[in-house]
């Protein structure tokens, strides 16, 4: 390189954005496949995407299979809380109870003691700020009987860092061909 060449100054990739990457190549279903190719679409290069850029309805066949929490921070420093903003007819289907509006420990705590419901995957995505995809037998009670499920737990953060919402994509295996 002379003297003279400009330099150009490369943006590193956002680490999250590899592990959607790389959650894509080993997706099973197709309706996580195309949730996160749509999420790699709306992901910067350099932060996380932001709610506002997530559009619901620019997916309409995940709808179904959707649930979008918002992330509220207690001032006193205890763990987050997760409160449904979304969730999708073949997830409350699949539960047997409505989670709209409602907060995740709460539904856990007060409808479905034994269900453990799995609130520490969401956690886990705010703590770091990556997605966590799963395949695998349940590890909650479903109302429906499934042989396995995959689903993917994803970031937004409107300031780019800072997760305020999760929206997840469940696939439940062996559910009814309406679903």
């Amino acid at each position: 390189m002379s003297q003279n060449s400009p330099r150009v100054k490369v943006q590193p990739m956002h680490p999250h954005r590899e592990a959607v990457e790389a959650a894509l190549v080993q997706a099973r279903h197709s309706v996580i496949r195309d949730f996160l190719t749509y999420y790699l679409g709306i992901h910067p290069t350099d932060a996380l995407p932001a709610r506002s850029q997530f559009d619901p309805m620019a997916i309409p066949r995940m709808l179904p299979h959707l649930v979008l929490a918002e992330v509220e921070y207690p001032t006193d420093g205890s763990a987050p809380r997760f409160r449904v903003k979304v969730a999708g007819d073949e997830v409350t289907r699949s539960l047997g109870i409505s989670m709209h509006g409602r907060y995740l420990d709460e539904i856990a705590n007060s409808e479905r003691p034994s269900m453990r419901f799995p609130i520490a995957d969401r956690q886990m995505v705010v703590e770091t700020g990556r997605l966590l995809h799963r395949i695998g037998r349940p590890r909650m009670q479903f109302s429906l009987d499934f042989a396995d499920i995959e689903l993917v737990h994803c970031p937004l953060a409107e300031d780019g860092a800072t997760v305020d919402h999760v929206v997840s994509v469940f696939h439940y295996s062996g559910a009814p061909a309406n679903a």
